[in-house]
């Protein structure tokens, strides 16, 4: 089974909806980089709160991430929190890497790293009945501010 590892977007878009179970009842637990977690509690609310008790849980789990490849190859182009994901899935074997973000997938891709969207999280959660409706929730993540790529909203009209 692979190890999840989560960038902070996806946590954050999840949270501010109220639908943190999701990539739980997936994955059950996944990794979170350091990194993350300061990204994730940057701004204080309800999403912060309720991934910080995803973390008291454990089902979210912090680790370290020696510093290595991808950080210095990514750190002029990609956040603190998509670089230390992506050199936390490096280290792991069998890791997959739930990322939005376009240039962060884009280098995890050429890392030959498997990845997984938001979208693509709550379309698999809907086919395993853990959801209802996957359109639905993304329609809340895009008004809740967090942005999702207009090709990706096309191609979940068209599923």
């Amino acid at each position: 089974m692979a190890t999840v590892i989560s960038d902070a977007g996806p946590l954050i878009a999840l949270a501010r909806v109220d639908s943190l179970f999701v990539p739980k009842a997936l994955f059950s637990r996944i990794h979170i980089p350091e990194a993350v977690r300061d990204e994730c509690a940057r701004k204080p609310g309800e999403d912060t709160r309720r991934i910080e008790q995803a973390i008291g849980d454990g089902w979210i789990r912090v680790v370290s991430v020696k510093p290595g490849p991808a950080e210095r190859r990514f750190s002029l182009s990609l956040g603190r929190g998509e670089t230390e994901a992506i050199q936390l899935a490096l280290e792991t074997t069998q890791s997959l890497l739930i990322v939005d973000d376009r240039l962060a997938r884009r280098q995890a891709l050429q890392c030959g790293l498997a990845y997984v969207g938001t979208v693509r999280m709550l379309l698999e959660a809907e086919e395993r009945q853990v959801i209802r409706d996957a359109e639905a929730t993304v329609h809340r993540i895009t008004a809740s501010g967090y942005r999702i790529s207009p090709r990706i909203l096309e191609q979940l009209k068209a599923s």
